[in-house]
């Protein structure tokens, strides 16, 4: 008699043990995968170019805005809003100390925040290809806002990112470090989600630094404990001022939220 059927029978069934959901073979291999899941899991790109070139920032009150605008483009009478590959006309020049090849960051006025500043946003980088006396060309490079006539710029700066671990959130001492409020959000509906940048209200005079990460917290009443729900890291600082990107969290970050350093950092 042939015992070409219980050999193959007996492959079949090694086989489901492999993959079977809840066999000895499959169980460990889950486990093997989420383990290594974890590992490479413990650090990410917290800060990312998108963060240091394309978010926003408070221009504080009294401060001067650039002095260097975008005054026309090429095709304006076509479109009011640049991209990558679009030329824009500068109402500076070589006389003013501008070099060809040079790389500018374009940032435009976004909202007026009471008795704090102008909301500025990050709009791309130009860089000049003609140079006369008083005016200059220069190129979009890495378009990601509504570059438009009326625009600043600033010399580009070459910045790194930080690598580094999500500290998430959890409950706090309310005394054991600094505290501060949202006071702005990147989205006309005033609330926002991991990924997206706000602004609060603590800065270079709090001694907080990019790096910084924090936990949210809302309170649903105040006769009620504060829950943390969102974890969130600096990316600029400015004087009474600092940009968050909202790194995790289990609801919407709305303005008036209060956060607080994680000390563990």
């Amino acid at each position: 008699m042939s015992r070409k059927p219980s050999f193959y029978a007996g492959i079949v069934l090694a086989s489901l043990l492999l993959i079977v959901p809840g066999g000895p073979f499959a169980q460990e291999t889950q486990e093997t995968i989420i383990q290594k899941a974890k590992i490479f899991d413990e650090t990410y790109q917290l800060i990312n170019e998108s963060d240091l070139n394309c978010s926003f920032y408070m221009h504080e009150e009294g401060k001067l805005l650039p002095d260097i605008q975008i005054i026309g483009a090429e095709r304006m009478n076509e479109k009011s809003v640049y991209e990558d590959g679009d030329l824009i006309y500068l109402n500076k020049g070589a006389a003013d100390g501008l070099e060809m090849g040079q790389l500018f960051l374009t940032i435009g006025l976004r909202a007026k925040v009471a008795k704090l500043g102008t909301v500025m946003e990050r709009h791309g980088r130009a860089r000049i290809v003609r140079l006369d006396d008083r005016m200059a060309s220069a190129r979009v490079e890495k378009g990601c806002g509504r570059i438009q006539v009326g625009d600043f710029l600033l010399p580009f700066e070459e910045e790194s990112g930080e690598i580094g671990k999500d500290l998430g959130y959890g409950d706090m001492d309310p005394n054991a470090s600094k505290r501060g409020h949202v006071i702005y959000i990147e989205n006309d509906f005033h609330i926002s989600g991991s990924g997206q940048w706000a602004l609060i209200d603590m800065g270079r005079q709090h001694c907080v630094q990019i790096g910084d990460q924090l936990n949210v917290f809302h309170q649903a009443r105040p006769d009620l404990p504060r829950e943390a729900f969102a974890s969130a890291i600096i990316i600029d600082v400015r004087g009474a001022t600092s940009t968050i990107k909202i790194l995790g969290t289990k609801d919407a970050v709305d303005i008036g939220a209060e956060v607080q350093i994680n000390a563990s950092r």
